[in-house]
């Protein structure tokens, strides 16, 4: 064997031996966090704190920054960290964990569907009781309730995370009972039940609206939006805040007649942007194989934001873009920015291309509060 190979198998061998020593503070850390999970039910502490994940989060990005690697991927493994040791500790709660005296009785109307999941596992986690009012709730394996008239009745909290489409009328129904429970929606487009919102608020119904700025797959809130939409009702978004306030996701309040512009422009825009280049690959005559064998980095990354938007849910996507009143001037935006580029582009023109990117740059960066202030 040369010496080249030689040493590198002593190189592997050692990669391995940490690997080893990886598994094994692996498994410690999960065996502590089972112990953290047993002392959470004897004390009635729900599952997950998420002011501690965000320390974890930044805790890793920090170690491993002057090994070089990047924040970004640096928190992959934080969350995968995260992840697993709320699943064993999760385990070590009974089929009927005790609760806080502080919990909520918690509805969510659409909880079977992807969001509604997402949101009755958060609640839980949190320590709430979740009862489901939806068609299929039996599939939850959750407590149901039949119907919204019921629910804002029983429970202290009524949540909407059903379909823009048909969220409407279920509103209106709940905001119809002479409910002094909490109500608020999670949809991403507003204009549908804008008018529902504001006359709940007038007759004195503890309304507010909610849209996260991230989709079911979430499992950490660390460097993540979550907007309250004031309908007009101090308590009512008080209340969502203290609801979603322990987590680690930047909260901003905005009022309602601001939601659907804002995010025209912060989730309609990205959206548009990548439809398009859905778009114009299915016209392009390259075949995959093809593109995949010249992929750039650039386009790799395109690609996986592209396909991420294709497969969240196509309802869901073209009612973003379709039922936002602000739609037709974002696309009158798109198509000014393309002919002003194709004139650059075409010119050759350096100055105008870089006065282009930088006040196009001058906006990234720029998180929710300073946008809004």
């Amino acid at each position: 064997m040369t010496d080249w190979a030689s040493e590198l198998g002593t190189l592997r061998e050692e990669i391995a031996g940490i690997d080893r020593s990886i598994a094994l503070a692996v498994r410690k850390r999960l065996k502590i966090a089972r112990r953290i999970g047993q002392r959470k039910v004897a004390g009635q502490e729900p599952t997950r704190d998420f002011g501690v994940e965000a320390q974890v989060l930044d805790r890793w990005r920090r170690v491993l920054k002057d090994a070089g690697v990047s924040p970004d991927r640096a928190e992959i493994l934080a969350r995968w960290l995260i992840e697993e040791s709320v699943r064993v500790q999760g385990e070590a709660r009974s089929a009927t964990p005790r609760r806080s005296d502080e919990s909520a009785d918690i509805a969510i109307v659409g909880g079977a569907g992807a969001m509604g999941s997402w949101l009755a596992r958060f609640f839980e986690d949190a320590g709430h009781r979740i009862a489901i009012v939806d068609p299929r709730a039996a599939s939850t394996g959750r407590p149901t309730i039949p119907d919204v008239e019921t629910a804002a009745n029983r429970v202290d909290v009524l949540a909407f995370a059903t379909p823009i489409r048909s969220t409407a009328p279920l509103l209106q129904r709940a905001l119809a009972t002479d409910t002094g429970c909490l109500i608020f929606d999670v949809l991403s487009v507003k204009a549908p039940i804008a008018n529902i919102l504001k006359a709940g608020a007038r007759a004195g119904r503890k309304v507010t609206s909610v849209h996260p700025m991230f989709g079911p797959s979430a499992q950490t809130l660390s460097g993540r939006n979550l907007l309250i939409v004031s309908c007009g009702v101090p308590e009512a978004d008080r209340a969502a805040r203290e609801l979603f306030g322990r987590s680690a996701a930047t909260l901003a309040e905005i009022s309602l007649d601001q939601h659907d512009h804002l995010i025209a422009e912060s989730l309609g825009l990205a959206h548009a942007v990548n439809l398009l280049f859905l778009a114009a690959l299915s016209t392009d005559p390259v075949t995959s194989r093809e593109l995949a064998t010249a992929a750039s980095t650039t386009f790799s990354g395109q690609s996986s934001l592209a396909r991420t938007v294709a497969e969240e849910g196509a309802e869901l996507y073209l009612d973003i873009q379709a039922l936002n009143p602000h739609s037709g001037s974002l696309y009158q935006e798109l198509r000014t920015a393309l002919d002003r580029l194709a004139g650059i582009v075409e010119r050759k023109d350096l100055s105008a291309f870089v006065e282009l990117l930088q006040t196009g740059t001058a906006k990234l960066g720029v998180g929710t509060r300073a946008l809004l202030g």
